[in-house]
């Protein structure tokens, strides 16, 4: 991750993309724009972009423009920026973002740059290998620091889902539940419930502070249904084939 990152936000709408990059002029970031699909593929295959800022659209050919965008450049942070409820997005949409933005909030922009600080600031911890604290972890859990460690990258992890426990929504362990079932398109609870494999309260304790807000670079993995899952403190749900 370069000290300023590269951020593309991909709108229809000229409007937003001019109030974001309003708010871009303060943040320490190099911010690309684009109107379309298309424009914003291209800029992908000519610049290295970091972090991209997308509403949930399809391309020419009607393929989720997002999903499209994960494919050609895999190590991408995806942010869904989308006036559509969350629970209505495509599911290979919402798979392929690991954060979700409500637009036409009166606070939209100020969350918006909080979840590029948030993955800019993820991405940079992920290059540190500081041991994460144990305490009160559960026997079949282990925690790391940011995304799989160096001896573990090659594994091919997927970001599948994401829980934000300021919104109003599901909680954890409904959350990471979906999550699977939507991956593995199967329902995955009536073979093993995840109380099984952990304590969901026990897990949201150990991703946040007493006070709400979350540690930083905190990752608890865990297995589940066939798979390796990780969850991580700043909300993303990862996983990975358990034979990988």
């Amino acid at each position: 991750m370069p000290a300023r990152p590269t951020v593309l936000h991909v709108d229809d709408d000229p409007t937003v993309l001019e109030l974001s990059s309003d708010w871009a002029t303060d943040e320490r970031v190099t911010w690309l724009t684009a109107a379309d699909p298309a424009a914003g593929l291209a800029l992908l295959t000519d610049r290295d972009v970091d972090c991209l800022i997308s509403d949930s659209m399809c391309t020419a050919d009607g393929d989720p423009f997002v999903v499209r965008a994960a494919d050609t450049v895999p190590a991408l942070s995806v942010i869904l920026f989308t006036a559509t409820d969350r629970e209505a997005v495509d599911p290979q949409t919402r798979r392929a973002a690991e954060a979700y933005v409500e637009k036409g909030a009166t606070d939209q922009f100020a969350r918006l740059f909080d979840r590029v600080s948030t993955l800019v600031a993820d991405r940079t911890d992920a290059d540190d290998s500081a041991s994460a604290p144990s305490d009160d972890v559960p026997e079949n859990a282990s925690t790391t620091s940011g995304r799989p460690t160096s001896d573990d990258r090659s594994a091919s992890w997927v970001t599948i889902g994401h829980y934000d426990p300021t919104a109003d929504g599901p909680d954890l362990a409904t959350t990471v539940v979906t999550a699977v079932d939507e991956y593995a398109d199967r329902d995955v609870s009536t073979a093993t419930p995840l109380y099984e494999s952990i304590d969901a309260e026990v897990l949201e304790t150990l991703l946040r502070r007493p006070d709400g807000e979350s540690r930083d670079g905190i990752e608890v993995r865990f297995a589940f249904a066939g798979y390796d899952l990780a969850v991580t403190s700043e909300g993303r749900i990862l996983l990975r084939s358990a034979t990988a």
